[in-house]
Formats: structure tokens, sequence, C-alpha cells
């Protein structure tokens, strides 16, 4: 007979998103269960920089402890380079006194201590294991694989926090929305890095570019994003030594120094990938489950962070859960379209060739230097998505379409 757990929220998955919801829920007195299938995380290739407006968001859970013993550090320099040389850079707290820079983390160590984190703070942790069948409805069920047998989980409320392959969207019928294909992104942890360590690294090729996330000790996160096609001669596990000289050439000859792979190198799509609903009766959908944003913008850790802070908010505040369900699914989907949308904008302006695209280059390079914010969209990677609406006013402005000293 299958043990018994009773509980107000059911988190399923203990990555970035789901740990970080338990963590700030635990702490606001909710009893919470984390079920996470992997007995160990892996590097898997993620996102492994944080974005200004996601560490805000982490700070307001109460997990700065947990990004320091994930070896978390702080970038606060942004160097851009064109043509293989340094063009210009800024520090994120230049026009913001106090505000944090960019912060870069290995990922499966991040994920780890976000778990430990959680479990200190009075989550119970069922790993590994997995969901094997689910009761929806006012007094949710699921039932739980682990090594010793099978536990029935009866919440008040079930989270899906599964990723990208989500199980928890079935659960509530939901479909998974896909943009076309425009360009890819690969990643590999390199060692042996001599780029400065002090900063994040930004480099501009033609219809490419790279990012480098440094973590300390000679290691950086890599990163290349390319128009689609991208070669096959740089895709891959054996490739790997191709794809450094491919990130390399963004950057001053030697920067990099010699590196070599320390972790596996892989390709993804540059689209965003999302649900179609991101809630049933007793279910809410975060991080990846809800949708994610295409990974060559790096917003996928501040989005994690954003949603567990987003339904943290709602249930603390909001008696009815389902009405809080609702209202943070709604939020969700505003925040989410404005990310998308500066995806698609920024994209194109990076990486799309010919003359009408230099030609768009340079409108929007005008428009940013005679309005930095832009109707919000300026500062994204700084401050977040909340200050920026969508609209066909705001599309117009990013691009420069709509000044009258370009006209």
């Amino acid at each position: 007979m299958a043990v018994e757990r009773r509980t107000d929220v059911a988190i399923v998955g203990g990555g970035v998103a789901g740990s970080a919801l338990a963590a700030g829920l635990a702490d606001a007195g909710f009893g919470v269960v984390l079920i996470e299938r992997e007995p160990r995380f892996r590097d898997r290739v993620r996102g492994e920089g944080l974005h200004p407006w996601g560490v805000k968001a982490a700070d307001a859970l109460g997990l700065r402890p947990a990004l320091l013993a994930a070896g978390a550090r702080e970038l606060m320099i942004w160097q851009v380079y064109a043509g293989r040389q340094p063009v210009f850079d800024f520090r994120w707290d230049d026009d913001r006194p106090g505000w944090p820079g960019e912060w870069s983390v290995y990922h499966p160590n991040l994920q780890q201590a976000l778990l430990d984190h959680a479990a200190a703070r009075g989550v119970q942790v069922l790993r590994p294991a997995r969901v094997t069948s689910v009761r929806l409805g006012r007094e949710p069920e699921l039932t739980v694989a682990l090594a010793d047998g099978e536990q029935a989980v009866r919440a008040n409320l079930v989270v899906g926090a599964d990723g990208r392959q989500s199980a928890a969207r079935g659960w509530i019928g939901a479909q998974t929305i896909r943009d076309p294909l425009h360009h890819q992104i690969g990643g590999c942890l390199l060692e042996n890095v001599e780029a400065a360590d002090d900063r994040s690294h930004f480099g501009f090729m033609s219809g490419a570019y790279s990012i480098i996330f440094p973590q300390g000790n000679g290691r950086a996160r890599t990163y290349y994003i390319a128009l689609d096609p991208v070669p096959i001669a740089i895709r891959g596990n054996g490739h790997e030594q191709a794809f450094i000289q491919a990130c390399a050439a963004a950057y001053p000859e030697g920067m990099l120094g010699a590196p070599n792979p320390a972790g596996p190198l892989a390709f993804f799509p540059g689209i965003d990938i999302w649900s179609d609903r991101l809630y049933g009766e007793r279910l809410a959908l975060i991080g990846d489950a809800a949708g994610a944003n295409d990974p060559s913008l790096g917003n996928g850790l501040s989005i994690a962070f954003r949603d567990a802070q987003e339904l943290r908010d709602w249930l603390v505040h909001e008696p009815d859960l389902q009405h809080a369900v609702e209202g943070y699914a709604q939020r969700r989907a505003t925040y989410f379209a404005v990310l998308r949308a500066y995806a698609q904008w920024q994209s194109h302006l990076w990486l799309d060739l010919g003359p009408e695209a230099d030609e768009r280059r340079a409108r929007a390079q005008r428009a940013a230097e005679l309005d930095p914010d832009r109707m919000g969209f300026g500062n994204i990677v700084a401050l977040g998505p909340d200050g920026a609406v969508l609209s066909e006013a705001a599309r117009a402005r990013f691009h420069g379409e709509d000044l009258p000293e370009l006209a």
C-alpha cells in the first residue's frame, strides 16, 4: 500500500524554477513537497547568465545565499566587440547605483544549491522520483514512484516545473507552440580560458555572435549564436575545437588563450517554445514548462526566478487558490509576450544579413542613442519586462521608425 503524504503545494520538477518556488513558499509558511526525477544534475548546456532583473527576483525570494553557495559570480562589466576589437563597455551600476550586474553560474551547481536550500527551509524532497499517475480537481493527487515503493501525494495545488518537455502540460490538455526557426545557439563549458574574468564578453560577427560568461579559475560558459543552418563542422561532440575557433573569431587574436572543452557541446534552436495554457484546476505551470524564451537572449534563468516570485506572491496574498493561479497566469502571459517580442526584434537586428538589414541596424542603433529606454524595451536586459508594454508603437520606437530625427 502506498505511503500517503498531504501538503499544501506539490511541485513536480526540482530544477531552478521548482526549487526556487519551493523555498519561497516554505519561507511563507506553506507545506511543500518537491518531486525531482534526476538522481543528480548534469551539464546539459543550459543558460548560465542571470540578468540583473533575475538577480532582483532571486533576492526577493531570499535566494542569494543559494546563488553564492553555487559559486555564482557577479560580472559588473559588459564588454562588446566588433571586427575582433573592443568597441565599448559599461558597468551595470553606472546609471543605477547599487543595481546588480550579470551573474554567471554553473547550471548543475545552481540546481543542486537551490534544491539543498529548499530542503533546509523545510521542503520535503522526493528524489529520484517519478510521477506515474495524476488525479486533478479540487483535491489533486499524484502517485509517485521511488526506489523503495510508491507514495500518494495529496495537495491543495500542483505546480508543473518539469521543463520544456513538460508532462504537466499534458495533464491540463495544453498544446505546445513553437516559433519558426531563424537561428541556432550552441554552448560548451571551456577551461583554460584567458579572457578577463571580471566581465561578460559579447562579440559580433557577420551573421553570428558569441557570448562568454567567465566562472572563475579559467572556466567559462561560451556560446555561439548564428543564422540557421549552422555548419555541421562546429556542431555536436567531436567538433569542440572547431566550435572554439568559431567563437574565438569574434574576439581579439589570442584573447581566449588555448581553451579546452570541459563539458559537452550542444546546439539548440533559437526559438520560443511555450504552452497555450498556463493553468488548470488547482494546477499551474512555471519556468520552461510554461514557456521557454529564445535561449540566445539569455533570459531563461531570470524567467525561472521571476515565475517563482510571481506565483509565490499570488499564493501569499490571494486566499482563493484558483484565483491566485489565474492571476499568476495572466501576469506571466503578459511579461512572456514582451520577452518573446524583444527576442524576435533583437535577434533579427543582430543576425540578419544584407543592405536592408544593415539599414535597419543603423536606424535602430540611432534610435537607441536618441531614446535609450525605447518604451521600456531598451532596458529589458537590466530591468526586465515590467516597464515595457507590447504594442505597434513600441515596435516602431525600438526600430527607430517613428523618430522625427530619422525620418
